[in-house]
């Protein structure tokens, strides 16, 4: 095999995170380091409370508690679970679950591998640790392209299921995505980072760990944050700009032109992350190349730019040089298209096949910068004036739509009937826009917190996507539901 996992790097360890010993400059770390730990029991406590209420084992709980937080981050599309284990001579061929079928999700594997701990506060993994996991996900993809090992497996079990799945969709697989799950704490940031090849498909790793899963949920966001730096794509280069809005306005306001390479390189390594996460389901274009995009790139290059109409995208800050050239963008947070998925993604395929063909490819980006605090506000209104060629508007299924308001305000006034053994009625929590529940509960006093978790007990917690499952389930409709939830929702909210 040609698979080599590169050194991790460990950055910032635990103990980097504690405050110093005359308890000068540390109380924020200190706070990180008391939240961390209180997630991580309650993490603990809603996982042991699911395998004793759906009867399943402890490690499936897990793997579908946090395999939910992948989609609804845009991570993966949807959570299959396939634990399997063995050993073979000296190696461990291991794998707890999968993405689905590559020739599902645009030629992209995504496989995962789950680390638990059960004692009472967090442990830390290293990169010696998390590089030995990695390998055993390595050792079941190799052995899955092997005859022999599959003919050895047991019929209809599930590591059988998912190695001839990846033996029959090999020939499609374009990149391997090797996902550490865990609730320890790892010590660096570890995103999309490329580690070697598997038979000469490029790779990379990520690992999901205690603090990252944390940051995440506290944050509030709909998705985790993402820097793009334009300089590691293509040939290392800032975009060139044109400033579209003047100072003192109230957005920034930008129009790019961005080489077909450099946006492809872009999406090869986010994917679907760089696609609002609410609207996923109308921007992809998966495995539906537009033709006229695909035959402009093929046979007129050099007029794409004339032919197309770009994208529009939006970001959370910018950073930005002035050259002699002119005004260029260095790099994006949060970047997100919010309309011109399929010229993305038709690009995307196009370097698959004729990488060639983009050398004179160049897009136009209109790009506005929204402020994190104002980006519910704004960035629905731009996505559905952006889409409004299309039959569904996108942004009508966003969190602030009526719909979904309404939704949360039945949810806070209708009551729930009292639990067996008890007289108290209780209320259901719709969690329209991310993190309204743990802001909510964060805002009060430890007093009026005991009251909140008695009215909205966090078993009558559900959110957007909850609610598009349970309706589909009602409808008897499990060949949508069993897509996933991020699927599944986009049905939904065609309706």
């Amino acid at each position: 095999m040609d698979y080599e996992l590169p050194e991790l790097t460990e950055t910032e360890s635990l103990a980097q995170l504690e405050p110093p010993p005359d308890g000068s400059a540390g109380g924020n770390k200190q706070r990180l380091l008391v939240g961390i730990e209180d997630f991580y029991l309650s993490l603990q406590e809603e996982v042991i409370q699911d395998s004793t209420e759906s009867g399943i084992n402890i490690s499936d709980a897990f793997f579908e508690h946090m395999t939910v937080r992948l989609e609804s981050v845009g991570e993966i599309e949807t959570a299959d679970r396939a634990a399997f284990e063995i050993s073979a001579g000296n190696k461990t061929i291991r794998i707890d679950g999968s993405s689905g079928d590559p020739r599902d999700s645009d030629g992209v594997l995504s496989v995962m591998i789950c680390d638990m701990h059960t004692g009472d506060v967090p442990e830390t993994i290293n990169a010696q640790e998390a590089k030995r996991l990695f390998g055993h996900l390595a050792n079941f993809i190799l052995f899955a392209q092997n005859d022999t090992f599959r003919a050895k497996l047991d019929a209809g079990s599930q590591g059988s299921g998912l190695a001839e799945t990846i033996a029959g969709a090999w020939h499609v697989v374009t990149k391997i995505k090797l996902i550490l799950i865990t609730n320890a704490i790892y010590s660096a940031r570890t995103d999309a980072v490329p580690a070697g090849k598997i038979n000469n498909i490029p790779v990379t790793y990520n690992i999901w760990d205690l603090s990252r899963f944390y940051r995440y949920e506290s944050s509030g966001q709909a998705r985790e944050d993402l820097v793009i730096d334009f300089r590691s794509y293509h040939n290392a280069s800032s975009v060139p700009a044109l400033a579209a809005s003047r100072l003192g306005e109230e957005l920034e306001s930008y129009l790019m032109v961005i080489p077909g390479l450099q946006l492809a390189e872009i999406y090869d390594k986010w994917g679907a992350r760089l696609l609002e996460s609410n609207v996923r389901s109308f921007l992809q274009a998966r495995g539906k190349v537009n033709q006229s995009i695909r035959d402009t790139i093929k046979n007129e290059p050099a007029m794409f730019f004339s032919y197309n109409n770009g994208l529009s995208a939006t970001a959370e800050s910018i950073e930005k040089e002035l050259t002699p050239d002119g005004l260029r963008i260095v790099s994006a947070r949060n970047l997100q298209i919010v309309n011109g998925g399929q010229t993305t993604a038709s690009i995307h395929a196009a370097k698959r096949m004729s990488p060639e063909s983009l050398e004179k490819v160049h897009v136009q980006m209109k790009l506005t910068v929204v402020p994190a605090d104002r980006s519910d506000e704004v960035v629905p209104k731009i996505s559905e004036y952006a889409n409004s060629q299309n039959k569904v508007s996108a942004a009508d299924f966003f969190s602030n739509h009526p719909f979904h308001i309404r939704i949360e305000e039945y949810s806070r006034r209708l009551l729930a009937p009292a639990t067996e053994g008890t007289n108290r009625e209780t209320k259901w929590f719709y969690e329209r826009a991310r993190g309204q529940y743990l802001v909510e509960r964060a805002k009060r006093s430890d007093t009026e917190r005991r009251r909140f978790d008695m009215d909205f007990p966090k078993a009558q917690f559900f959110t957007k996507t909850d609610l598009a499952k349970v309706v589909f389930s009602f409808r008897c409709k499990p060949d949508v539901v069993s897509k996933g939830a991020q699927k599944n929702f986009g049905e939904f909210s065609k309706e």
